[in-house]
């Protein structure tokens, strides 16, 4: 086969997973990452319960875009798409991968250009798949300033929880799994669909979750919060079902 057709097939491949993770919003994420000098912002994106997709802002002065993506049966790197910038200009690298070589490189229409030189791992899959899974750990890894319960659904690859505190409710938002779940203490969980959300006239996100046996209005706030066991919260949180109001805290889990 051609190399062009294995960067074509490549391609083809990372838009079905794109497609797939973003309809779904199965990820998981951290807010810092480093790798030598560089600093990443980084994302995992999951299909089928397994990393499909492995995402890398640049931050704190990296202005690079990486894209990896994994063979789903493999688990070897398949794909990797960069955005970045050579001497003022922006390039697109695009890198397919076969077995434990490279197939085609290519920056943009031309021939590859590596910002790091002859030696860049991108050129080197066995480099690639190692920071695959370092990232792939790191993300997966529990978050320290979340609850036991809020670690929980982040590793279902849920998008947000929220807490009355200590031994109270608490809400999971599951787009994932088109599943929102209320949690009252002495009382059967409540299950819901999920459904995007509308904005309130004090710029809150306002979301109604229905199911068969009735529905919920959650509203999030942008307003700091502190919960009755001193954890503090980015955001502040309403929940309305029939006739009881619960009020706490909210963070994104992605």
């Amino acid at each position: 086969m051609p190399p062009e057709n294995y960067l074509a097939e490549a391609e083809a491949y990372a838009q079905r997973v794109d497609e797939k993770v973003n309809g779904t919003l199965a990820y998981r994420s951290l807010p810092e990452y480093n790798t030598g000098d560089n600093a990443w912002s980084p994302m995992v994106g999951y299909r089928d319960n397994k990393p499909a997709v492995i995402k890398m802002l640049g931050i704190n002065g990296n202005n690079a875009k990486w894209w990896i993506y994994p063979d789903s049966v493999t688990g070897k790197v398949y794909y990797f798409k960069e955005e970045t910038k050579l001497n003022d200009k922006s390039v697109r690298n695009r890198i397919a991968y076969r077995g434990d070589s490279v197939a085609l490189a290519l920056a943009s229409n031309d021939p590859y250009v590596s910002p790091t030189g002859a030696g860049d791992f991108r050129l080197k899959p066995a480099e690639v798949e190692t920071l695959i899974a370092a990232v792939i750990k790191a993300v997966e890894t529990d978050v320290k300033e979340l609850t036991a319960e809020a670690n929980a659904a982040r590793r279902e690859n849920a998008q947000f929880y929220a807490t009355g505190g200590k031994n109270a409710w608490n809400l999971v938002v599951n787009p994932s799994k088109s599943e929102v779940i209320l949690r009252v203490p002495g009382e059967e969980d409540k299950r819901f669909g999920y459904d995007v959300p509308k904005t309130g006239t004090s710029n809150e996100s306002i979301y109604t979750f229905n199911s068969l046996n009735g529905s919920i209005e959650v509203a999030v706030f942008s307003k700091p919060c502190s919960s009755n066991d001193d954890r503090k919260y980015p955001y502040t949180v309403t929940v309305k079902a029939k006739d009881k109001q619960y009020s706490g805290c909210g963070v994104l889990l992605q």
